[in-house]
């Protein structure tokens, strides 16, 4: 996969009628298979999860977030598309709290259409620290 025409924390408002409010965290990106496949249910619900966490645009450090559970819910929209067209992808972080975290996903096909809706749980974990060298060494 790749990702076509950037991405960002925020991003492009989804197409009209897609949805919208929340105030927490959000990544939005364009974003195509490499092999041009058609956006079926397969592919779909592989881009329901294909961004990083939402909680990564708030982070200065990312931490591992796994998902514990994800549910994709399709509309009537989603019927094969052109090969090799892109989707506009957004999650959102709905909630988090302690150790877990609910995002909140949806793809849209490039004319607007929303094709699905993903929802996951995540469990929060640590930042890993990060290693520093020690004391009086050089790496060179």
């Amino acid at each position: 996969m790749c990702v076509w025409g950037g991405w960002g924390a925020r991003g492009p408002p989804p197409p009209a009628g897609g949805g919208g409010g929340g105030v927490g965290p959000e990544l939005t990106a364009w974003v195509r298979f490499t092999d041009g496949r058609t956006l079926d249910a397969a592919a779909v619900a592989t881009l329901t999860d294909v961004l990083p966490p939402a909680l990564y645009a708030r982070w200065h450090t990312p931490r591992p977030v796994p998902t514990a559970e994800l549910t994709v819910h399709f509309t009537d929209a989603l019927t094969p598309g052109a090969d090799g067209a892109p989707a506009l992808v957004r999650i959102r972080t709905e909630r988090a709290d302690g150790a877990w975290a609910v995002d909140d996903s949806a793809v849209w096909a490039a004319d607007g259409r929303l094709l699905a809706l993903g929802r996951q749980a995540r469990v929060v974990r640590a930042a890993r620290p990060v290693a520093q060298p020690a004391a009086g060494t050089v790496n060179s």
